[in-house]
């Protein structure tokens, strides 16, 4: 269930880059999706299952109002908005910088989908510097590994019953990051937000999906796996933290890239 609903998720959002940079280049889907390929921070197994699906799409394209309603229903972050206007900036500049005909979609854009004339500047300067959209639009590491932990524990709680102290002390450190982690390290186990919650299966199925969904580069995506790894073996790594490390690697998506590693690894042992 939690695989199926983020899949679906990542399906809708990915779907919304893609009409953002058709809305700006007015490209053919495969064409305009195998640009945004291009770049090896977007590049996975699960965007090229998307490409081929493309060509079944029916029904009429969604323009005007219904398009801008939709790609900000399909991307309510600002993170996602903003890969999305990088996305479509880059497959809409030349070599040499111009942006010819695609200025004005581009401002559009921009506009209907929230961001500031600082963030676009940001965006357009950071990609002549030879920058990767995704890098430019990802978050910072500190909410990052934040919801990297918290899915850790959601995991441990599903099982772990607190004290009423102890859900004081979780509710007190919450804001704060060090405390929270020194908690941790005292009450292992038993420090998990999913026993607080009224449903913890659906908290942590909403913190995989934020971090599936979060922009993110290949090094980042990797420092998040290795830090769940981290904090899993912390609070007692059982077969529950197993299936939650599986899950994250195939959601990152680092499977083939770690399949890839793997290989390398045993090929220079022989």
């Amino acid at each position: 269930m939690i695989r199926t609903h983020i899949s679906e998720a990542c399906e809708a959002r990915d779907l919304a880059l893609l009409d953002a940079v058709l809305f700006v280049t007015q490209a053919k889907q495969l064409e305009a999706w195998h640009r945004v390929l291009g770049d090896p921070e977007v590049r996975d197994p699960r965007r090229e299952l998307l490409a081929e699906r493309l060509s079944r799409r029916t029904g009429a394209p969604l323009e005007g109002d219904a398009l801008f309603a939709s790609l900000r229903a399909r991307m309510p972050d600002t993170p996602n908005r903003l890969l999305a206007y990088g996305l479509a900036l880059r497959a809409a500049t030349t070599h040499d910088g111009r942006q010819g005909p695609a200025h004005l979609p581009l401002a559009v854009l921009c506009r209907e989908l929230g961001l500031t004339p600082a963030q676009a500047r940001d965006m357009r300067l950071g990609i002549l510097d030879g920058l990767s959209p995704v890098a430019l639009a990802a978050e910072p590491a500190h909410p990052r590994r934040a919801r990297v932990l918290e899915a850790v524990l959601l995991a441990a709680g599903l099982e772990a019953h607190l004290t009423e102290a102890e859900t004081l002390a979780l509710d007190a450190s919450r804001e704060d990051a060090p405390l929270l982690q020194e908690l941790t390290g005292q009450l292992l186990r038993r420090i998990a937000f999913g026993s607080q919650v009224a449903s913890p299966l659906d908290a942590l199925c909403r913190q995989l999906t934020d971090i599936a969904l979060a922009p993110a580069t290949l090094a980042q995506r990797w420092d998040a796996l290795r830090l769940a790894h981290c904090f899993s073996h912390a609070v007692g790594h059982d077969l529950g933290q197993q299936l939650l490390l599986d899950l994250l690697q195939e959601l990152l998506p680092l499977g083939a890239v770690a399949a890839a590693r793997a290989t390398a690894r045993e090929a220079a042992r022989t």
